[in-house]
């Protein structure tokens, strides 16, 4: 206990010894224009003060005690506050005599902003006075000699001849002895345009800033004759490219003209229909693309017009040639964009323009477990015509499965073997398939023979990777990977160069134990082995404890190249022109085509290269470059779809010789949001 009451009679002796000095609050001394800041004694005397502010003002005849006296500054700035005591005596609880000073600085937190925050000539401009402390109570010097005495913290002003101007506005309900917040402008003559980036035919406006007359003689520099409008035009460029717009007071011969130059981007407008031949009564789209205004006028050349949307569909009751016309409707451009299409009737004579035969899986060889229906042949055509097709399918040279079609002009018709009962699959084996036309009878057209593989068991392998078709760089690894089969112990995975050894199970196969059962990554030695440039053909059985095959996968195939060309992608952007941010892993956007930007570099010269873009494994474009230089960069853009919700993009760059060689490679990923 007695402890305890000796600290408590210390602590009490250090409180009473501290020296007089001036406290603030905020304690770092430290506040805004406008601010109550609080001081006051650290100790009490008996003696009367006067406080002096540091800005001219004054607080007098109060006591020298710990009451907090308050404050608040009306401009920026450091003061120094001296506190003067009368009839001082110096006591036990207070023994600092003389004055006492504290240093305290005040910051500028009120601004001006406008809006526009780019103020432009001869456009009302809004002023706003923000964290003023009397913002019902404002005066606005704008600097051209206009005042708005006593006003609220927002006026709108105009400006109508170019120069430099310093707007005041002044706090404290508009007095004009104080410190104003400022803000400076500056108004050059000039020339200003919107859109930022016109197209052809886009109606431009011009506006003619800081000039000393309405009356402007205007030269677009597009040939144009020039010509006396007023201040504000507009105009319209039936070109491309950059032209050089001058503008000058009309009948003022001392002043120079002025210039602006513009870039007008090309006709991004077109129309597209589909199908472009159709039949009688069947609806044909037609889609104004990238038009101007939200309404287009439609006529249909067959006697039919409407105003609506950018897309519509028609359908034509009568055969012929048509040409559809679409326009702007809102005054946004006169000028036509025409289709033609054509409208077929019924005919019993129809002409193949192009046919394909494959099986289900898009490749002329399948390997199907025993009894299995997950197997189709597929005949692809387009025929020129309106009529009936007919023929047979032929299975092991003896017909199987006859068909009797009806076809349309310009439809692709795909004809397929029945899913119930399919394809023989009861005899473990080779199997061919392949069909014949009998209508029409004046075709003769051979296609080729399919071959499918039945398995002596009806169990299969699903394979993960590596993916059909992959190519593969000659420094990258490929990984196999599959799933699990029924009755499989162990797993075996075999490599060939020729489809009909994997098929046919050739005797002479080299099946390559996996020991990591579901996966093989080859060595060194077997990917070396490998041929270059050259598709190589692979597939995995399972294996029973007791050495018998119970499952085989079906065929799969890559490719290893050696590679040298490098490409490399510099931007992606929409059609527009808008940049699109490449991500690592997918570069999403919302726009259905992508223009990609890049580079093709190639480390020796080459008389010329090839550059195949495939987006899901079709061909969108191929480029050509002569002439190639080592290590010489060759720019290209090429314009890809993104219609689906994710979309493989791969660049292949081929370099001639006999056959092509694969030299380079590319891989990019997009995805829909």
């Amino acid at each position: 206990m007695k402890k305890a009451l000796f600290c408590v009679s210390i602590l009490f002796f250090v409180a009473l010894s501290l020296p007089a000095a001036i406290l603030t609050n905020p304690s770092s001394g430290t506040a805004n224009v406008g601010d109550n800041m609080g001081f006051r004694l650290t100790c009490t005397d008996p003696a009367s003060a006067r406080w002096e502010w540091g800005d001219g003002k004054v607080l007098t005849g109060v006591p020298a005690n710990q009451d907090w006296r308050y404050h608040a500054y009306r401009n920026p700035g450091t003061y120094q506050v001296h506190m003067n005591r009368y009839n001082f005596t110096a006591t036990p609880s207070c023994p600092g005599m003389g004055d006492e000073y504290r240093t305290v600085t005040i910051l500028e937190n009120r601004t001006i902003t406008t809006a526009p925050a780019q103020p432009v000539l001869n456009q009302p401009i809004v002023f706003t006075a923000n964290n003023f402390r009397t913002p019902s109570s404002i005066t606005w010097n704008m600097g051209d000699g206009t005042v708005y005495a006593i006003v609220g913290n927002q006026v709108t002003h105009t400006y109508a001849k170019a120069g430099n101007y310093i707007v005041k506005a002044y706090d404290w309900r508009g007095d004009t002895t104080t410190t104003p917040v400022t803000l400076t402008l500056a108004f050059t003559r000039g020339i200003v345009y919107s859109p930022e980036m016109p197209r052809v035919d886009q109606a431009v406006a011009l506006q003619a800033l800081g000039f000393a007359s309405s009356s402007i003689d205007w030269n677009f520099g597009d040939g144009t004759p020039e010509t006396t409008y007023s201040a504000m035009v507009s105009h319209r460029y039936q070109n491309s490219g950059t032209f050089t717009i001058t503008a000058k007071e009309h009948g003022l011969m001392d002043i120079m003209p002025a210039s602006k130059a513009i870039t007008v981007l090309p006709e991004n407008r077109s129309l597209q229909v589909s199908p472009a031949e159709a039949r009688v009564d069947e609806p044909v789209t037609f889609v104004a693309v990238n038009f101007r205004g939200q309404q287009v006028f439609w006529d249909f050349g067959d006697g039919k017009t409407v105003s609506g949307p950018s897309t519509t569909t028609h359908a034509f009751t009568r055969p012929g040639n048509y040409t559809v016309t679409a326009r702007d409707e809102n005054g946004a451009s006169q000028k036509p964009f025409q289709a033609a299409v054509r409208i077929l009737g019924i005919s019993d004579q129809v002409n193949l323009e192009i046919a394909e035969l494959s099986l289900d899986n898009g490749k002329y060889y399948k390997v199907v477990p025993k009894n299995s229906k997950n197997i189709r042949a597929l005949l692809r055509m387009k025929l020129r015509g309106t009529g009936i097709v007919s023929g047979y399918w032929i299975v092991d040279g003896r017909p199987y499965e006859f068909f009797n079609e009806t076809t349309y002009q310009g439809q692709v018709k795909t004809i397929a073997t029945r899913g119930v009962p399919g394809l023989p699959m009861f005899d473990p084996g080779m199997h061919t398939v392949t069909v014949e036309l009998t209508r029409p009878v004046d075709e003769s057209a051979v296609f080729p023979t399919l071959r499918y593989y039945v398995l002596p068991f009806e169990n299969t392998i699903d394979i993960s990777a590596l993916r059909e078709g992959a190519v593969v760089k000659e420094d990258e690894t490929a990984e196999f990977s599959w799933k699990s089969a029924p009755g499989g112990s162990y797993y075996q995975i075999a490599f060939s160069e020729a489809l009909v050894s994997l098929l046919s199970n050739d005797p002479e196969l080299n099946w390559i134990d996996c020991p990591e059962r579901f996966r093989y990554t080859p060595d060194a030695e077997t990917w070396k082995a490998l041929k270059r440039n050259r598709w190589t053909y692979w597939k995995v059985r399972a294996v029973d404890s007791g050495g018998s095959v119970v499952a085989e996968s079906d065929i799969r195939e890559f490719k290893v190249i050696v590679p040298g060309a490098e490409v490399g992608i510099r931007k992606i952007t929409d059609m527009e022109g808008r940049p699109i941010v490449i991500g690592n892993s997918f570069t999403a956007t919302r726009a259905q085509r992508v223009m990609i930007h890049g580079g093709l570099t190639y480390p020796a010269e080459a008389e010329y290269l090839i550059l195949r873009v495939y987006a899901n494994d079709s061909m969108v474009d191929q480029l050509l470059f002569r002439d190639v230089k080592k290590d010489e960069m060759r720019p290209f853009e090429t314009s890809v779809p993104n219609l689906e919700k994710e979309s493989r993009v791969t660049f292949e760059v081929l370099k001639a010789s006999s056959p092509s060689l694969i030299v380079g490679f590319r891989e990019l990923r997009l995805k829909r949001e």
